[in-house]
């Protein structure tokens, strides 16, 4: 995807980049080109990076950055502000001045975004174009919403408290409307059972991750991609031994049938992707599904219940046991 880079800011050297020659811009030209009728791509280009470099300037973008561990997610939402801020600031640059109409109509156009960067890398993976294109089309629709509601003022604040979740992003009204923290998962009490294994990764997926995984197994018409917008947090651990790699995943959603749901149809996924060859266990109670591939799912029996009765919730800023239950085992 190399040849789809115009430009870049570079927060370590403090210096911006424009590539010679514009790269393939095909999908900026059709997104420039509704505004006004003139070539407005380089000044558009321009003015996206000398906003990058005033956010570093002004919020130390790059250290916010690098101050969020393990979580991609978040490190995702908070990159579609920086971009949808860029964008929207490069925009109106170029167009002479932004409104909510303008801001209206160049996030319409975005949306086409996907389709045309299919058209020129179709080779490109989902899992690496889709969260790169997630920044400008999603980030962007993000930012106009906060401009609506307060303009550029509004626009800076988002980095004294940026959205914490692609779930915010994709969904803006939860960002103003639902101020409570994040729900977060703490996975524990598979250490002692995989002793000898090494925790390889530690992370979140988000709704985002999630969604790219159900279309790229389901196809994009598939009404389970519905799923993924009742996400309302996860937590996945791989560890590793030798060559084996093991994966536990604990997802929360937002109700109880929305999980059940997942498991049974996470569950006919892999089985269909994995077969015999690697050995896979989900088990839900209320809205929390858990995941185990790997090793661990030939003693899921032993596994699966350690992880429910140690691992945590928090929630509200208030941290909780899973309440002991029956699991529900979808196989």
């Amino acid at each position: 995807m190399k040849n789809q880079v115009a430009g870049f800011y570079d927060p370590h050297g403090k210096q911006m980049v424009l590539v010679e020659g514009g790269g393939n811009l095909g999908f900026w030209n059709g997104a420039t080109q509704f505004m006004i009728q003139r070539d407005v791509v380089g000044e558009m280009l321009l003015a996206h990076e000398l906003t990058h470099a005033l956010q570093d300037q002004n919020f130390n973008l790059e250290a916010s950055l690098d101050k969020v561990k393990n979580d991609d997610d978040r490190a995702l939402a908070l990159k579609s502000v920086a971009e949808g801020d860029a964008t929207l600031a490069g925009f109106a640059y170029a167009a002479g001045g932004i409104d909510d109409a303008k801001a209206s109509m160049l996030v319409a156009n975005l949306k086409d975004l996907p389709k045309l960067l299919a058209a020129e890398a179709p080779d490109a993976p989902l899992g690496l174009s889709a969260p790169l294109l997630f920044q400008y089309s999603e980030g962007s629709n993000f930012v106009a919403e906060v401009y609506r509601r307060g303009g550029w003022a509004a626009v800076d604040a988002l980095y004294r408290n940026p959205p914490e979740s692609t779930h915010q992003i994709l969904h803006p009204a939860l960002y103003f409307d639902d101020t409570a923290p994040k729900t977060r998962i703490t996975l524990a009490g598979y250490e002692k059972i995989m002793a000898g294994w090494k925790t390889v990764d530690d992370d979140t997926f988000g709704e985002l991750l999630l969604q790219v995984i159900l279309e790229r197994n389901l196809g994009k018409q598939s009404a389970e991609i519905g799923l993924a917008s009742r996400w309302v947090a996860d937590r996945m651990v791989v560890l590793q031994e030798s060559r084996g790699v093991n994966v536990i995943w604990m997802l929360a959603f937002s109700d109880n049938q929305s999980a059940s749901h997942f498991a049974v149809v996470y569950t006919t996924l892999l089985d269909r992707l994995l077969g015999d060859s690697n050995a896979h266990r989900i088990d839900y109670r209320a809205n929390l599904v858990l995941v185990v591939i790997g090793e661990g799912a030939n003693y899921f029996d032993d596994l699966a219940p350690a992880i429910w009765n140690a691992s945590t919730i928090e929630s509200g800023g208030v941290s909780a046991h899973i309440q002991p239950a029956a699991a529900s085992a979808a196989r």
